[in-house]
């Protein structure tokens, strides 16, 4: 076992608590990162056992790290002191930190960068000499059913031979989130596309073979779409500074929230019809989610408020063949 050495009054309980989380299987590198920065406040304590809410605040003040983690780093350190408190040693245990709002705010691709983005992803495996593989056919279908159906990634990567109808012209959405499985209709152009893009494939007839598989059968993971997407928005002329640290820049998700706001700008609905329809098919919690998407939305453009009224056949955004 990895020894961890540790000089302030708390060195035994450190190892022992460490030792009682490696022995249960828990990972405790996030713990022993918390060891570290404590180690290095409580060595001007002497022999005294214990951790003040000084303690406490010098330890926060050392915390830069995004709020999900912070509040990782806080959970650790509660579980530290409650195992102090079973060991005799008086602490003021910490709350965790409140819940602030997300401070995500998703890129939204005008019409001339979406096009700039398809044109990179037809042309992203010859320029980066990656031909011998599906690649090419495969990741520019992929963002092109994000775009055109509004889904998540894992959604779109989930999807087997037998949730494709194309009878029906929509994809059976299983693998959802909350387990919110619904259907999705998509628009002639896709459905089309999807036929070419089944048969240029010979995608088998195994009803669980999945859509967007490698050679393996298995189905490409998040990090590869977002490898390849990386790729293709470094070669337009899209850039979205980051103007806080930890913050998420430009990723395959802000193709979701481009599709809501296409929507409601190709829609003619007032704002309270369009809302619950959106919810429904994004496979939303309820329309206050939705909602939240659409504000972000009206941040970046204030014209959007006009284009409320009754709902259209053109509502989905079109795809690029």
């Amino acid at each position: 076992m990895e020894m961890n050495n540790y000089s302030c009054s708390l060195n035994n309980e450190m190892k022992k608590y460490l030792e009682l989380l490696e022995s249960a299987g828990k990972h405790t590198s996030h713990v022993k990162s918390l060891f570290n920065v404590l180690n290095r406040i409580l060595q001007s304590k002497g022999s005294q056992k214990y951790i003040s809410e000084a303690d406490v605040l010098a330890w926060d003040s050392q915390l830069d790290c995004s709020p999900a983690t912070r509040k990782k780093s806080y959970s650790a350190l509660r579980g530290f002191m409650k195992y102090l408190t079973t060991c005799g040693i008086s602490c003021k245990i910490p709350q965790l930190p409140r819940a602030i709002g997300t401070r995500y705010s998703p890129y939204i691709f005008n019409k001339q960068e979406w096009n700039s983005i398809i044109t990179e992803a037809d042309n992203l495996a010859s320029s980066l000499k990656r031909t011998g593989t599906d690649m090419p056919i495969i990741f520019p279908m992929i963002i092109r059913v994000l775009y055109s159906c509004g889904l998540r990634l894992s959604e779109a990567l989930s999807l087997k031979t037998a949730d494709i109808d194309l009878k029906n012209e929509c994809l059976i959405i299983r693998k959802a989130k909350r387990k919110k499985q619904r259907i999705v209709p998509m628009k002639s152009s896709m459905t089309e596309l999807m036929k070419l893009f089944i048969f240029r494939l010979g995608l088998p007839a195994d009803a669980d073979a999945y859509l967007f598989a490698g050679t393996d059968g298995k189905p490409y993971s998040n990090s590869w779409v977002q490898r390849w997407f990386n790729a293709t928005i470094e070669r337009t002329e899209i850039r979205c500074e980051r103007s806080r640290i930890h913050e998420r820049g430009i990723c395959p998700h802000c193709i979701r929230h481009t599709f809501t706001f296409c929507s409601f700008q190709n829609s003619t609905n007032t704002f309270e019809e369009m809302v619950p329809f959106l919810s429904t098919y994004l496979g939303h919690a309820n329309i206050m989610e939705t909602d939240h998407y659409l504000r972000f939305s009206y941040e970046l453009y204030e014209e959007a408020h006009s284009l409320i009224s009754e709902y259209t056949n053109g509502i989905f955004p079109e795809v690029v063949k």
